[in-house]
């Protein structure tokens, strides 16, 4: 369920870059009834985290009834534009704080989180191709560049290819083979250069600030650290001497002008929201309702060419207090409480969690809840791994998944069976194979020195591990005790031949 989830958080923006008949908040919903279904009728219980998660989204609620009573008929479409998030949010955390996953199939996340960012990222190189090849060059200004985003809002296009860098970069660190290694280093590289030249600088800096607090999280692990250290210096050299006197020659001198520039309209907007909060500080002005408090709904609805430039909130944390006045504090601190608890209770996932955590609080500075991916971050910080997954990839190295043979041995509990206590295993009775070699290609000599489980007899065991059986002597029809019964028990049979001596007088 989680790599389905996973899948949907890339889609989401690949199906709004091109248009899909697909309803706009349809990654939300899925996210809502999935992990609510898993909840209720797989799991079917709540945690304490996901009590906190739950309370978080209830909270939030009353503020609908503004909302409600400003706009009338049309609340619906504001209130799940704003509140979709928030609750895809708390679903999520409710299911994945009870989850327990090993480290090979953590992995398998991260490849379907990172597989399913490639799809936008598609979809905006082909838009600056088609622009390259019709027009001969893309204009690059001081403002967020649509062309190079596929179309679509570049705020979202770069949250969403920031998340699979990430992922890119985990599964960097965790993976055993060189070639998924390579993989995943080529795929992060692209996914970066796409990501600054969206110009939305929220994505690269939540990757920035994610990674510091995994490498901070990972301080006390020397190997770690090292390989941290050497892949930032590494990233470092490359976007220095190699990425960024490209991205400043392709946008014409226009890159180091935007990312420069420490301007935000963001910080307008928080300002505003506070205002908004020490007029309205009970309920707030109600979800969606900030982007018209200046114009007032019913203006902007008869003129909407008004309204164009009226904003909504972008910070998460401010928009909660404008919008929901007091109930909005209790949910930042229910919020905060959260993000704690996953990383105290994450065990060998702990660096992970923190990364995880801060790329979504990052996020929700700058692009609030408008797509699922920071709501699927922020619930990938409380799974609960089995076991570390850098350790893990170091253990054993030949095998990364449980196979049948391992599920049957542990499902067999050989104390109970006294015969097979004193067996070999069915690990050891088959023939140890080189890496790439099957019985086909076995030659006589080394198919012949195979054990086979039905050619195991009493010579392959040894006569200490095994219990000899009691039988009871049976008689004959004639009323003696046959031969081999006394043999059986252990009873010497009598001596019919000649006369006995004594060897040892």
């Amino acid at each position: 369920l989680i790599c389905v989830l996973a899948y949907i958080t890339g889609s989401e923006v690949l199906w709004r870059q091109v248009r899909a008949p697909i309803f706009y908040l349809a990654a939300p919903y899925l996210f809502i009834i999935l992990s609510g279904f898993a909840v209720l009728f797989v799991l079917q219980r709540i945690g304490r985290d996901g009590r906190i998660a739950l309370l978080y989204a209830a909270v939030m609620l009353p503020a609908m009834a503004v909302t409600i009573g400003t706009t009338g008929a049309g609340a619906r479409e504001i209130i799940a534009f704003a509140l979709s998030g928030p609750l895809a949010l708390a679903a999520f955390v409710m299911f994945t704080s009870q989850v327990r996953i090993d480290p090979w199939m953590y992995r398998r996340v991260l490849w379907v989180t990172l597989i399913s960012a490639v799809g936008p990222l598609t979809i905006a190189v082909a838009d600056v191709r088609s622009e390259l090849a019709f027009a001969g060059k893309i204009n690059f200004s001081g403002q967020s560049n649509f062309v190079t985003s596929g179309g679509f809002g570049p705020v979202q296009v770069s949250s969403a290819l920031s998340l699979g860098i990430m992922a890119a970069i985990f599964l960097i660190i965790t993976e055993r083979e060189k070639a998924t290694k390579i993989l995943a280093s080529v795929l992060s590289i692209i996914l970066g250069v796409q990501v600054l030249l969206t110009f939305s600088r929220g994505g690269s800096f939540a990757v920035g600030i994610a990674i510091a607090a995994f490498a901070l999280a990972q301080a006390r692990n020397r190997r770690v650290r090292n390989g941290i250290f050497a892949i930032a210096a590494v990233s470092f050299a490359l976007a220095y001497f190699v990425v960024f006197p490209w991205l400043e020659n392709f946008t014409g001198g226009a890159f180091e002008a935007r990312f420069s520039n420490t301007e935000s309209s963001r910080t307008d907007l928080a300002a505003n929201d506070t205002e908004i909060f020490a007029n309205n500080f009970v309920f707030g002005v109600g979800p969606g309702m900030t982007k018209y408090q200046r114009l007032g709904y019913e203006v902007c609805q008869i003129r909407s060419d008004q309204c164009v430039d009226e904003a909504s909130s972008h910070t998460e944390f401010t928009r909660m207090l404008g919008e929901h006045g007091i109930p909005g504090i209790i949910a930042i601190v229910l919020l905060m409480m959260l993000a704690f608890s996953a990383a105290k209770r994450a065990g060998p996932g702990r660096a992970f969690a923190i990364a995880w955590i801060a790329w979504a609080v990052a996020q929700m500075f700058y692009a609030n809840l408008r797509i699922v991916a920071v709501p699927f971050a922020f619930g990938l910080a409380f799974l609960t791994l089995s076991k570390d997954p850098i350790s893990a990839a170091r253990s054993d190295p030949e095998r990364s998944e449980p196979d049948e043979l391992d599920q049957a041995e542990d499902s067999n509990n050989p104390a109970e069976d006294r015969v097979l206590a004193g067996m070999p295993s069915s690990r050891s009775r088959s023939l140890k194979l080189p890496r790439g070699r099957t019985t086909s290609n076995m030659t006589e000599d080394a198919a012949a020195q195979e054990v086979r489980p039905e050619e195991v007899g009493p010579e392959a065991v040894k006569p200490e591990e095994v219990e000899p059986e009691e039988v009871e002597p049976q008689p004959t029809e004639s009323g003696h005790i046959s031969e081999r019964s006394e043999q059986a028990t252990g009873t010497p049979p009598p001596y019919t031949g000649g006369p006995q001596t004594n060897p040892f007088a």
